[in-house]
């Protein structure tokens, strides 16, 4: 009796503490706190994918670089980056025009101009605002020295000669091309061949040629000069609407199932990256300042500033939009392209954030022009190469230099290989020698990546900041349409009434 006794206290104590956990479990499962984080996973699994492949192929790639890899095997570590590269970018034309004239059609722009002037003023102030920030850290920090460029200068293969009034007048043919169909593969360039004249001499004549690479400036400005003259159209821009609504919609289903491979494709990019790169360490060392002034102005820029801008304009956190754009910038920071996260920058804007899509397929296309991440860099690099000229600027040199980016920065999409070309462009503007160029291609793979989420982040806040300033024009977008829905929807009822009365008046009247 007294051992049945004793292992019936056992089962009691058993049957006690297992109810004592299962009631800690519960009250863990039904935590609000717990709730909100299995919330906030779930929802953003897709963000912590592409971070834990970031880490992936860091990690990856490191241990991969002492191994002295064959060029077969590097590429077929590379190919799935690449193919998924290809398969954005192969998206992106279709987004852009479906966009632009989506967007410029509903907007009607002849009666809400107002949204494209704030839109345009808002690029030119933050394209400004960023030279002068790179101008001020390069002056502060001042990461260029003269022993640099002796050890570590080599011959530049790039254009012979480039002037900024080239750069002016590419970007207003690449503006107005002769052939749309042209424009989607070939952009319009001025450079300076090497020719004999008389007595043996040398001299560089310009020519005008058509460089691969999408004219997205022209593109862009036929769409929107399209979608323009659609909006006035009346109801007989109906079909051509729904083309194109139908269109981005496609687009969009076929992303959806795209973007389930952007971990894949960001660990290969990764990995192959740092494969593939000589002396990483010693560049990485000898540069380190440069970098830490570019990459310092590319947080401070994005981390501060732009939230403070985001707080005072919309009266709200920005932390929660910032996190959303978590998988959109993780792209941008992997692909070190704007154009190719920005299928995935719509998904995120139009599903997750639910931004008015009359805002964002007008802003993000139109956003090729507005490059903060690209004007802070180019005036960090201009006075980066100064410094190791040993050049003493005034402060007439430095507002030129700062004009000069400004302007450079918003022409970028006439210009191939952007940052770097730009860079050789803008050295005459001081007389820097264009060999010593070479120096930035060093680090360009790892300060493109920064710079390129600067550039995406500079459109997404655009969208959020224009659609605040523009709610009473967008309420009464939204109210006409409704109207109009209205209206039409009732003279399609009478119509049916009518026809249903014909139909059944002739069938009356018809002799069996």
């Amino acid at each position: 009796m007294k051992i049945k006794h004793a292992s019936n206290n056992i089962d009691d104590m058993e049957r006690q503490r297992a109810e004592s956990t299962f009631t800690i479990i519960s009250k863990v499962k039904n935590s609000p706190n717990v709730n909100t984080a299995v919330k906030w996973l779930t929802s953003n699994k897709l963000l912590i994918f592409i971070l834990l492949s970031v880490v992936f192929g860091v990690i990856l790639g490191l241990i991969l670089r002492p191994l002295n890899l064959s060029s077969d095997t590097i590429t077929l570590i590379s190919y799935p980056g690449d193919l998924f590269l290809r398969t954005l970018k192969l998206m992106v034309l279709p987004f852009i025009i479906s966009c632009l004239i989506i967007g410029a059609a509903n907007l009607d722009i002849s009666k809400n101009g107002n949204v494209a002037v704030r839109t345009i003023v808002y690029f030119v102030l933050t394209s400004v605002f960023n030279v002068c920030l790179g101008l001020t850290l390069g002056l502060l920090v001042h990461p260029g020295s003269p022993d640099l460029r002796l050890a570590n200068t080599t011959t530049f293969s790039g254009p012979k000669k480039m002037n900024v009034m080239d750069g002016f007048l590419d970007m207003g043919k690449n503006l107005l091309p002769e052939n749309l169909f042209q424009a989607t593969i070939q952009q319009t360039l001025t450079e300076y061949e090497t020719v004999m004249g008389e007595n043996n001499t040398k001299t560089l004549k310009k020519v005008v040629k058509y460089k691969d690479g999408t004219n997205t400036l022209g593109i862009i400005f036929f769409c929107l000069i399209f979608g323009t003259v659609l909006g006035t159209m009346g109801e007989r821009k109906r079909p051509v609407l729904n083309f194109f609504t139908v269109t981005y919609e496609v687009m969009q289903k076929i992303l959806t199932g795209v973007i389930w491979f952007t971990p894949i494709g960001v660990a290969s990019v990764i990995c192959g990256k740092i494969i593939t790169l000589s002396q990483l360490t010693t560049t990485l060392v000898q540069l380190s300042l440069f970098i830490a002034t570019t990459v310092g102005g590319f947080l401070f820029y994005q981390l501060i500033v732009i939230q403070v801008i985001y707080f005072v304009i919309v009266k709200k956190s920005p932390w929660p939009y910032y996190v959303s754009l978590g998988p959109a910038l993780a792209t941008a920071f992997a692909t070190a392209s704007k154009s190719a996260s920005l299928p995935i920058t719509f998904k995120v804007l139009d599903e997750k954030l639910k931004m008015n899509p009359k805002i964002t397929k007008f802003v993000l296309p139109i956003g090729t022009i507005n490059m903060d991440g690209s004007a802070l860099y180019l005036s960090v690099a201009l006075l980066f190469l100064a410094q190791i000229n040993n050049l003493q600027l005034g402060i007439g040199e430095i507002f030129t230099i700062g004009l000069a980016c400004t302007a450079a920065s918003m022409s970028s999409a006439a210009i191939p290989s952007a940052a770097i070309v730009l860079v050789v462009m803008l050295c005459s503007v001081i007389n820097i020698p264009t060999e010593d160029v070479s120096l930035l291609f060093a680090v360009d793979w790892l300060v493109d990546r920064f710079r390129t989420m600067n550039n995406l982040i500079g459109d997404c806040y655009t969208v959020a900041i224009v659609q605040h300033l523009s709610k009473e024009e967008l309420e009464q977008d939204d109210e006409k349409e409704a109207e109009e829905a209205h209206v039409n929807g009732t003279f399609v009822m009478q119509e049916q009434e009518q026809n249903a009365q014909t139909n059944q008046s002739f069938s009356t009247n018809t002799p069996v």
